[in-house]
């Protein structure tokens, strides 16, 4: 033991032990590279082997020195099987089972027929020293890579160092054993401790080798990554630069980036943005629907009152998006205001009539069918008026289109001025209007008509109003169950019809309800 303990195999020992410990950190950090694994896996088994053969050094069992060559030529071969994967080759798995296979067997052969040792350190050591070959030869011919070309020749130089020292071994064993020398113990025999002095550091130094590859492929990759990543970054700018939509990353609620455009639309410079509550950007009265869109995570298209600094509010659509880290979201912001007026710009003129501003004849088809459904349930009262502007043809003709205009607008406006805001008024047609008005009857309606009449009779519209007598003629009806706009409509087309018979400038209940409702006085 006191030789053991001075020779260098406990010393070879101690710095696989040291190998194996940084080859089990050098996994630990660089999973999930391929590689390490194997490496550590390796140098672990090769320790194992090389303690089972000093127990056999120590009690001589036969069974130790099987398992112990055994273990240290799976190691090593385990060792070479990481530099494979670490290349993204084929792994040679065979050269596992056939390396130990055949080693078992010699050393079952020694044992049972009494052969000698140095044949037996022979075999072993041509083993261990073809066994690097392979990797050699990958090592050396590899293009493909050239960020770990340097430390692929350490390691090849490395392993090859150690393949001829151990192939050097067996020669020396089979000189002994053609010689026939006499035995010696392993701690006094230059063949058993040449590997420990030599092949030992050759194979810490490829261990170094394939340590500076892992972290060189490892620097590579996150140089790479971190090149993508700052490319996309570029892009992301560009694209927030390109976009016609303000954008800002909001983080817990605060401005933490924003782009050009939001600048743009928000009339505040971005370094005054960043920072700020998200919030600053929106009427008081967006507050509570941004608030819960944050909340929820993601919104599409949700309308808010965004404000300019110095150009006040306007109508804005807002996307929200989380992004991956938690807490934060990308905001898109858009002024819809051109939008939202070129659409209220074709609600009107589908459903106004361009010159008085009114509902048209469609529009108020719409707006009389929920009253309808309303009396219906309900029993409400609801009345309909249809007018009739008197001798209307005679503007056009005396006056001019232009002046017939004017009638018109100043006849709507006076009938408004009449009318509630759930009263419908439209143009019916050329100059005839109708009225609809709810919870009203028929008496009541008369009273309405009447004073408009009288407010007519006060018009005097255009430059040449005192030439012009505005007069009208109108028919009322009064709904009744199972009433449709039509039936409604022609009840009233009678109460008009009636009123220009009885010399116009007169307004009509149908059907008739009392004399008083039939005509206004004259």
């Amino acid at each position: 033991m006191s030789a053991l303990y001075f020779s260098p195999m406990l010393l070879g020992l101690c710095l696989l032990l040291a190998v194996a410990i940084a080859a089990t950190a050098l996994w630990l950090v660089s999973r999930p590279y391929a590689g390490p694994g194997f490496w550590m896996a390796g140098i672990w088994t090769l320790i194992a082997g090389i303690l089972l053969f000093i127990g056999f050094m120590i009690t001589g069992s036969p069974t130790l020195n099987v398992l112990g060559n055994a273990g240290q030529l799976g190691g090593e071969a385990i060792f070479l099987l990481g530099i494979f994967r670490f290349m993204g080759r084929p792994l040679p798995w065979w050269i596992i089972p056939l390396s130990v296979s055949i080693m078992v067997l010699f050393n079952v052969h020694y044992w049972v027929f009494d052969g000698n040792s140095d044949f037996l350190m022979g075999v072993y050591s041509t083993i261990a020293g073809l066994l690097p070959l392979q990797a050699i030869w990958l090592l050396l011919r590899a293009k493909d890579d050239a960020v770990t070309r340097p430390a692929r020749l350490l390691v090849a130089v490395s392993l090859l160092i150690y393949s001829l020292v151990t192939l050097v071994r067996g020669a020396l064993g089979y000189l002994d054993w053609w010689q026939q020398q006499p035995y010696e113990m392993p701690y006094d025999s230059f063949s058993y401790l040449l590997p420990y002095n030599f092949a030992i550091p050759a194979l810490v130094m490829g261990f170094v080798g394939v340590t500076l590859m892992t972290m060189q492929r490892i620097l590579a990759r996150s140089e790479y990554h971190a090149q993508a990543a700052q490319r996309s970054a570029q892009r992301f700018e560009r694209l927030l630069s390109a976009t016609s939509s303000g954008v800002a990353i909001i983080r817990q609620g605060l401005i933490h980036d924003a782009n050009l455009r939001l600048e743009q639309l928000t009339g505040r410079p971005r370094v005054e943005l960043i920072g700020q509550a998200v919030s600053l950007l929106f009427a008081e009265n967006s507050q509570a629907k941004l608030h819960n869109s944050l909340q929820l995570g993601a919104t599409r298209q949700l309308e808010l009152q965004a404000l300019h600094q110095q150009h006040g509010g306007f109508t804005a659509e807002i996307s929200l998006e989380p992004l991956e880290q938690q807490g934060d979201h990308i905001l898109e912001l858009r002024d819809i205001s051109h939008h939202k007026a070129l659409e209220a710009r074709l609600h009107s003129l589908a459903t106004r009539d361009p010159l008085t501003g009114i509902l048209n004849r469609r529009a108020f088809d719409d707006a009389i069918q929920p009253e309808l459904a309303r009396c219906e349930r309900q029993g409400h009262a609801l009345s309909l008026a249809l007018l009739d502007i008197d001798h209307f043809k005679q503007f056009n003709d005396r006056h001019g289109h232009a002046v017939g205009d004017l009638v018109l607008q100043a006849f709507t406006h006076c009938c408004q001025t009449h009318l509630r805001a759930s009263d419908r008024l439209a143009r019916f047609g050329g100059e005839e209007f109708i009225i609809m008005l709810v919870d009203t009857d028929s008496h009541s309606a008369m009273q309405l008509m009447q004073r408009l009449r009288q407010s007519v009779h006060q018009l005097q519209p255009g430059s040449v109003s005192n030439q012009l007598m505005v007069r009208f003629s109108a028919g009322i009806t009064q709904w009744q169950p199972g009433d449709t706009l039509d039936s409604l409509v022609r009840r009233a087309d009678r109460g008009l019809y009636q009123a220009k018979n009885a010399g116009r400038d007169q307004i009509h209940c149908w059907p008739p309800a009392t004399e008083t409702f039939n005509h206004a006085d004259s």
